[in-house]
């Protein structure tokens, strides 16, 4: 039973909350972008009084932290490129999957034009990691710096993400002859502050015409062939952590003494095998 748990901490030390927070939830593996903690303290905070310990990424992927509770020998490494690392997980229980974890490039040094490029290269990199390991149970984690809605998340020459279920599990659809395979995404639920929850996971305002304000750039896709092992009330934003409220008075991330990124966690059952496009 994968939980998983990503948070951009801004460049700050946030080790004893992060560390809190997987204890919390018994996340099995911990993925931090803009981390900055020195090494030691944040081993520390994770394995004090931790039960099962931490183990660091030994490949020291680019722009990302990942710390994981399954064995050494339980984890390969397949790929790592800028802001994206893809590691092979065989848990002692369950099926093997692939985690993609990410952090694309930031608006505010790439168009739009180049964030599509980029997540174009993500989508591929995620096929042919799949084609290495022979299954596309693959869970892509991580601040993609873009909406659900953007180009670069729905696009089928990019990650393909939709947001209806039984939609992605048809796996794939055509688009002029070529094959794209679905991921579905769940974070569109958390879109708008209907659930009563916040909006999103970033804000940020500005003087331009187009303003969403609150943004969604945290996210967690998956892949068709795992998705019966997964719920979407699974999956939180986390706006406190063991009464350290995350948000400001004015209801927004706290980034002057925390992140300007909110964490988010999800939890898979046990998933043997896959049931639909397993290879």
């Amino acid at each position: 039973m994968p939980t998983l748990l990503f948070w951009n901490t801004n460049r700050r030390d946030l080790s004893k909350l992060a560390a809190a927070l997987a204890h919390d939830v018994s996340a099995d593996i911990v993925v931090m972008a803009e981390c900055t903690a020195v090494f030691e303290d944040l081993m520390h905070a994770f394995n004090f009084g931790a039960g099962r310990v931490y183990q660091m990424d030994p490949w020291f992927p680019n722009r990302l932290v990942i710390l994981s509770r399954y064995s050494r020998n339980s984890v390969t490494p397949v790929r790592d490129t800028p802001g994206i690392s893809i590691r092979h997980y065989s848990p002692p229980i369950g099926s093997s999957f692939l985690l993609v974890a990410v952090h694309l490039p930031s608006k505010l040094h790439a168009s739009e034009q180049d964030q599509v490029f980029s997540s174009a290269r993500l989508a591929r990199e995620i096929r042919e990691a799949e084609g290495k390991v022979g299954h596309s149970r693959t869970i892509v984690l991580g601040d993609l710096n873009m909406n659900p809605f953007e180009p670069g998340v729905v696009a089928a020459g990019g990650l393909h993400a939709i947001m209806d279920r039984q939609i992605a599990l048809q796996e794939s659809r055509i688009v002029q002859g070529e094959k794209h395979l679905f991921f579905y995404n769940p974070m569109w639920s958390y879109l708008g502050d209907c659930r009563g929850a916040t909006p999103g996971t970033y804000f940020y305002n500005n003087s331009s015409h187009v303003n969403f304000f609150w943004n969604l750039f945290d996210q967690i896709l998956l892949r068709p062939s795992i998705l019966h092992a997964f719920s979407n009330e699974s999956v939180e934003v986390v706006t406190d952590i063991r009464k350290t409220n995350l948000l400001n008075s004015a209801g927004r991330p706290d980034s002057a003494n925390f992140s300007d990124h909110l964490p988010i966690i999800a939890k898979l059952s046990e998933f043997e095998g896959g049931k639909v496009n397993d290879n």
